[in-house]
């Protein structure tokens, strides 16, 4: 009797658009003790430039990782804990702590460019446009600094009435010649980059309390983005303000904007996918617990994480939830993606820097009229459900 190879056995086809999951390729623990007793809050987003993965944690290391292996090119120290503020540009790292410093690191090897000194924390990314260095303060300051040596170019002073806010400040955003501050009592402030002179403000507060803007605007040719704690979503004209339209849900995090659509989580318990033009939400997604973080791309899903775990992917046409991670007393960092490689990296409050990458999940076969032949290459049966 002759021997027919099992696979001529069967007959598959692939789905028009094939499932797809997520694995994991490594895990590192970024702090220098493993007291899980004592959790921070990693509230810095890791940085993805070319093979490089770039990050910085609550205990004050800044490093720089092969991102394939998790191996690491360099690491270095700065003065006090880093939460929140880590910038990548023009060769440069910008690292900002709680004791004031902002720092100025090489990326071939670490070494310090430059460094500065003011008497507030630095809790959210500098934005570097030309040969500027912007970034804000927990005392809702705004410097510009210059790219070459650090050297003061100009600096602004936002003076609100609040008196209880979130902790946090928002990452500037910048479009051409101008740059976008949203402050915690509430309003957003549009400053000419080349001098810090205000071109015009808004008020979006709507509440007594909680008001903070305290997510970066998204800016572009068609508008501005913005979000308040208290329970709005605003599309604004760029030019001067005025509102173009309002969708009464506050958030925390940033947006992804892709053409006329964007994604952003919430603070009443759903991420959203949104038209742009009209403000009308296209799907939406609960979230267990928490507070959503910025979402990525990562090949043809959505990725975001929560404060309160998990971390989820979602189909980005349906909102449907592909898959989730629990990564452990949740995070404040959002991840950082390749969405070209469906790659994706973040950062837990335990302090360990998860790798995933989207992968097509298993080929499922169809059933016809034939007894299946199981093997150590293929042990499901044709009738089974593979798609794990």
């Amino acid at each position: 009797m002759k021997l027919i190879p099992f696979l001529f056995l069967f007959s598959f086809h692939l789905n028009a658009a094939a499932p797809v999951s997520v694995q994991g390729d490594w895990v590192i623990n970024t702090h220098r003790e493993n007291r899980f007793e004592m959790v921070a809050q990693e509230r810095t987003h890791p940085l993805l430039v070319g093979d490089i993965l770039y990050y910085a944690t609550s205990q004050g290391e800044v490093v720089a990782l092969q991102r394939q292996g998790g191996y690491p090119a360099w690491k270095t120290s700065v003065a006090g804990s880093v939460n929140g503020a880590l910038a990548y540009g023009r060769s440069k790292l910008y690292v900002g702590d709680n004791v004031g410093r902002l720092t100025a690191l090489n990326t071939r090897d670490g070494s310090v460019a430059w460094t500065i000194k003011i008497t507030s924390e630095w809790l959210s990314p500098a934005v570097i446009q030309r040969d500027k260095v912007c970034a804000s303060t927990s005392a809702e300051e705004i410097y510009c600094f210059s790219e070459k040596d650090g050297h003061e170019i100009w600096h602004y002073a936002h003076r609100g009435d609040e008196k209880l806010t979130v902790r946090g400040s928002a990452t500037p955003s910048i479009y051409g010649d101008m740059i976008l501050q949203g402050f915690a009592d509430g309003h957003i402030a549009a400053l000419s980059l080349e001098n810090g002179s205000v071109l015009w403000t808004k008020k979006l507060r709507t509440r007594s309390r909680f008001y903070d803007v305290d997510m970066p605007a998204y800016v572009d040719d068609k508008g501005v983005l913005v979000a308040t704690f208290d329970g709005n979503l605003y599309a604004l004209d760029r030019t001067n303000g005025s509102t173009q339209w309002i969708f009464a849900v506050g958030s925390h995090s940033g947006f992804l904007v892709e053409g006329d659509r964007f994604y952003f989580a919430g603070l009443n318990g759903f991420f959203y996918a949104m038209d742009r033009s009209t403000g009308s939400p296209l799907w939406k997604t609960s979230i267990e617990s928490g507070v959503g973080l910025t979402p990525v791309r990562a090949g043809d899903l959505i990725i975001f994480a929560t404060t309160g775990d998990p971390l989820y992917a979602l189909n980005d046409k349906t909102g449907e939830v592909v898959w989730t991670r629990r990564l452990g007393a949740g995070t404040y960092s959002a991840p950082a993606s390749n969405p070209t490689e469906g790659s994706f990296y973040v950062l837990s409050n335990y302090g360990n820097l998860f790798s995933f990458q989207v992968v097509p999940k298993p080929l499922c076969l169809e059933t016809h009229d034939f007894v299946p032949l199981l093997s150590a290459f293929w042990p499901h049966s044709p009738g089974s459900q593979c798609h794990l």
